[in-house]
């Protein structure tokens, strides 16, 4: 990738970044504001999501494999502007709209971000891999320090309109951005064929390794429930949106941190014992959690489970770019594969989902606490399965 390219990439993943911290967070915790049962309407919300998430990225990975990738991304951007647009004109009556902001949500993730993984894919070299990995991670962390609190700030003491304009303004810089990006255009591959590439790669060990740490990544990181869970947790702790903000800000901290302690220590070695570490503390800080739960045990929980989840979804992302673009999958397969990884990765989502809607359902504790404790359990058995996949960087 050219460098040019590759700074106007992490630019706009910081800025999506800004994005998800309303998107998540701050989008918890207004459904908590406007919902009775903001445990069940945000477990619906989600499942809808993602069902509709994995089924749009078969139909855009269609489209796009000979061309219209950089297209396709620009319309992603505009599509997320018009999904955040839609929740605050929806207001508290958000949860009486599931299905439509479902179906923005879905369609929009899947407009955008897969392109984004396939160019990513083929501008990166795998030797390059770790270091634009780490330089990617430590801008969203510098932008996770600040934004929490700004956008708290503004959220507890103006409104969420404010924030919406915001948003649109970073959405237009986006936009701009994005025509800097050569458009690709691959007329020499074959048809889009998920069957047949999943057929040439299921009994492939690095694939199944692959699948398995999708499914749980799914379940407790990237969009999981136990993310939700958290967040609930925190904000029934501190209250405020600002609070929220402050301490979503010093566990950004020290993730960024801990990312560049990774990119000069392991960038040419073997990781394998931080992945098995950064497996582990999680369970250990639930098991604390449940025992003394108290103001002190949920931050120790959400650090534990911020900084090493983070660590571990940037090692799985090295392996998993670096096995897209390596001999395993040609580059006639691509466009399958990701299609394959993202239908993995929202059954895991919708897996998570599901049982945090059975424990909001019965408004049980002691269930709605197990399933933490599988959620988070699901750390260890994703950490384990990366050990296992090679990096692919030679």
């Amino acid at each position: 990738m050219k460098k040019l390219e590759g700074n106007i990439i992490i630019a706009i993943t910081a800025m999506r970044d800004i994005m998800d911290l309303f998107l998540g967070p701050f989008l918890t915790t207004y459904f908590i504001k406007t919902s009775q049962e903001s445990i069940t309407d945000l477990s619906i919300y989600y499942i809808f999501s993602y069902l509709l998430l994995a089924l749009g990225s078969f139909l855009i990975a269609s489209i796009i494999k000979r061309k219209f990738r950089i297209g396709m991304f620009r319309l992603g951007i505009i599509l997320n502007y018009l999904y955040i647009l839609t929740i605050i004109i929806l207001k508290e009556n958000i949860v009486n709209h599931l299905l439509l902001i479902s179906l923005l949500y879905g369609i929009s993730c899947s407009a955008y971000w897969f392109p984004y993984n396939l160019f990513v894919i083929n501008r990166i070299d795998n030797p390059e891999r770790t270091e634009f990995t780490v330089r990617m991670k430590t801008v969203s962390s510098i932008v996770g320090i600040l934004c929490p609190i700004i956008l708290g700030s503004i959220i507890t003491v103006t409104n969420y309109e404010l924030t919406a304009i915001i948003i649109l303004l970073i959405s237009i810089i986006q936009i701009i951005l994005s025509f800097i990006l050569m458009p690709e255009k691959k007329t020499e591959l074959e048809q889009f064929n998920p069957k047949k590439t999943w057929e040439l790669l299921r009994n492939n060990a690095q694939i199944k390794k692959m699948c398995i740490v999708e499914f749980f990544t799914g379940m407790n990181i990237s969009g999981g429930a136990l993310k939700i869970l958290i967040t609930i947790l925190i904000f029934q702790s501190f209250k405020t949106n600002m609070n929220l903000g402050i301490i979503t800000s010093i566990t950004t901290i020290i993730s960024m941190i801990m990312i560049k302690i990774y990119g000069k220590i392991y960038k040419n070695k073997s990781d394998k014992n931080i992945i098995v570490l950064s497996s582990i503390l999680p369970i250990l800080s639930v098991i604390a959690l449940l025992l003394f739960k108290n103001n002190i045990t949920v931050i120790l929980y959400n650090i534990c489970y911020v900084v090493f989840a983070t660590l571990l979804v940037m090692t799985k992302e090295i392996r998993l770019f670096n096995l897209s673009n390596s001999k395993i999958v040609e580059e006639n397969h691509q466009s399958e594969f990701f299609a394959i990884r993202e239908g993995m990765l929202n059954s895991g989502r919708i897996i998570g989902y599901t049982l945090l809607l059975l424990a909001g359902v019965t408004g049980n504790e002691t269930l709605l606490n197990l399933v933490m404790i599988l959620l988070t359990l699901s750390i260890f058995i994703m950490g384990l399965n990366i050990t296992k996949i090679e990096k692919f960087e030679e």
